[in-house]
């Protein structure tokens, strides 16, 4: 009289295990796209905001005094991202200028972006009584 045998073999529970270890292996690796681009995402998200509160401080200054800003490489912080912001002011005409702002975060100097303001001499002003 033969019984039948209730469970698992061995060589079930290997397949099994065998299996069982591809898919993690498949969800580490997913991890760490997801990981690697999420870093990536801050850093964009973190260069682009720095860029445009710099586009922004250039597009407020008043024209008369963009020729006294220094075009060297200047270092700056904000909160925990560093980076170098690269000036070129060049003077169109008269009443014209163009101002290139390159950030270059420290972190990852491949991830270089840039903007360019234009600026013009306003011709008279609405506060100015004797112009």
């Amino acid at each position: 009289m033969t019984r039948s045998r209730t469970g698992f073999t061995l060589i079930e529970i290997m397949i099994s295990m065998v299996l069982l270890s591809f898919i993690l292996m498949s969800f580490a690796q997913a991890a760490t796209v997801v990981a690697e681009r999420g870093r990536t995402n801050d850093l964009v998200a973190k260069r682009t905001a720095a860029l445009q509160g710099e586009a922004n401080k250039f597009a407020s200054v008043p024209f008369s005094s963009l020729a006294t800003w220094s075009t060297a490489t200047t270092t700056v912080t904000k909160g925990n991202f560093t980076y170098k912001r690269k000036l070129s002011i060049v003077a169109k005409s008269s009443s014209l200028d163009s101002i290139k702002i390159t950030i270059v975060p420290t972190s990852d100097t491949t991830k270089t972006d840039y903007a360019i303001v234009y600026r013009t001499k306003p011709l008279t002003s609405v506060l100015c009584t004797s112009c």
